[in-house]
């Protein structure tokens, strides 16, 4: 998704990646945002999410959803070899940082050859709930409280947290709450949604949830309420078929699933 590129990597994302960064507990002052296209290879597989420029060393900072395994650690080694060789015009260290929706706070290793190993350093927002964040998130919007920057930024980050949600529902959270947010600032809005669009693109398989999560970003509220009534449908047309199946007549399907003739009909026609 281009959209992402657009918004966090302007000028703001300097001020906020910082902020981004301390809540992840990386330190170091960003000096710069880096973009993260480097246009030799396949953009949809070697593609970091976001690379910031410290005063000692550039961060390579990943979002993952899955334990990072070996094809992971050839990636992240694969990056930080191309920004070094493209890039890397002071010579600084470079370091991959994962913030991991399954993983606890570790370092794993690459195992380049027997005397040289690559650390990828692992970060986790687990000790967050994020159901109860939220809800103070959802009361706080509703008596017109002002909230934090560094509570804007949390919400795009529900899905890091601990949460009964799944991961692509809890995205789907993070976008209402932030579009719910009233007289926002341009700015942060811009980045944290950014944010928000580029989980769900790593993260949100589900193509319906995926256009839905992106439409509400842009603007489209009624957007959700569509996406929900089309759940709602198609659980009722699957209970309907069901029904028919086991030899209900029309009458009694459209009773017991609480649907009108006209709902049965055009489902069983289908």
């Amino acid at each position: 998704m281009e959209f992402h590129e657009d918004i966090i990597f302007k000028s703001q994302g300097q001020v906020y990646g910082q902020e981004l960064m301390d809540i992840i507990n990386i330190e170091g002052k960003i000096v710069e945002v880096h973009q993260t296209e480097y246009g030799i290879i396949d953009p949809k597989m070697y593609k970091p999410d976001m690379v910031f420029e410290l005063e000692d060393r550039i961060i390579i900072l990943e979002f993952q959803s899955t334990y990072v395994d070996i094809s992971d650690k050839k990636r992240f080694r694969l990056y930080s070899a191309l920004f070094d060789h493209l890039k890397n015009k002071s010579q600084k260290d470079i370091e991959v940082h994962v913030l991991s929706t399954v993983e606890a706070e570790k370092t794993k290793c690459y195992k380049i050859n027997p005397d040289s190993s690559f650390p990828i350093y692992i970060h986790s927002l687990k000790s967050y709930d994020g159901d109860e964040f939220l809800n103070m998130i959802n009361t706080k919007i509703s008596n017109n409280q002002q909230l934090s920057e560094k509570e804007l930024l949390l919400i795009s980050l529900i899905c890091f947290m601990e949460t009964k949600k799944g991961i692509e529902f809890s995205i789907l959270n993070s976008a209402v709450a932030i579009t719910n947010v009233p007289d926002l600032d341009k700015d942060i809005a811009q980045f944290v949604k950014g944010v928000v669009l580029m989980l769900c693109d790593k993260f949100v398989v589900d193509e319906s949830l995926n256009m839905t999560i992106s439409n509400l970003v842009g603007g489209n509220m009624k957007i959700v309420e569509d996406y929900a009534q089309r759940k709602v449908d198609e659980s009722k047309r699957r209970f309907v078929i069901n029904l028919d199946k086991e030899g209900y007549g029309i009458e009694d399907i459209a009773r017991i699933a609480d649907v009108s003739l006209d709902f049965v009909n055009q489902t069983l026609s289908k």
